[in-house]
């Protein structure tokens, strides 16, 4: 396996699709200056960071403030984020018709979204959700720094590292993301490295 760089960014993809110029804050942290590692995160919180993450044009093509859960109100300070990545196919909810947005997200739901993010499409798994997409989220060392179990809820801590292991993790096409996002850069090189100089240059 080609070995990880030990600088940790941060990010996501559905590669044309995101916001790769604009620095803006895509995990904000609380009123009281920290940003709590440890706690659980929600998955309101997962879809409004993947949300900051698209380009404009995304946002224009996939735009929606409307979604079918019968959980998230027009006026939900996350509605925008589910109800564009719903569209998109990035996010479903529940059987019941419930999208539950203040639950804490579990590991297994978080690898789900990386993985379509990745252009991977759940038919490309095979057994009961989510045997193939955890398989598959080891097989792309997108494991690497993530604590938690595939039923466990997911911590801040554990969605930073989910979110850059996916910045160095090759799509389905076979380009590291990062790649596609700087395409004229090669921030990662053949070996999985991230080149620090280009990123600072």
């Amino acid at each position: 396996r080609p070995s990880r760089p030990s600088h940790r960014p941060y990010r996501d993809d559905e590669p044309e699709d995101l916001n790769t110029e604009d620095h803006v804050g895509y995990l904000i942290g609380f009123t009281d200056g920290t940003i709590r590692p440890e706690d659980d995160i929600s998955r309101a919180e997962v879809a409004t960071i993947f949300f900051r993450l698209l380009t404009d044009e995304a946002r224009e093509t996939y735009w929606s403030q409307t979604n079918s859960y019968s959980d998230v109100a027009p006026d939900a300070w996350y509605n925008n984020a589910v109800s564009t990545l719903s569209n998109m196919g990035i996010l479903d909810g529940y059987l019941d018709g419930t999208f539950r947005p203040a639950n804490t997200i579990t590991l297994a739901e978080g690898v789900t979204i990386v993985l379509r993010l990745l252009g991977y499409e759940d038919a490309d798994f095979t057994g009961v959700w989510p045997s193939g997409q955890m398989a598959q989220y080891r097989a792309l060392d997108l494991d690497e720094g993530v604590t938690c179990g595939q039923s466990e809820n997911m911590t801040r801590r554990d969605a930073l590292y989910l979110f850059y292991n996916l910045m160095v993790t090759k799509n389905k096409s076979g380009v590291y993301h990062l790649n596609v996002l700087e395409p004229t850069l090669n921030l990662v090189n053949a070996a999985g490295e991230l080149d620090r100089v280009a990123l600072i240059n």
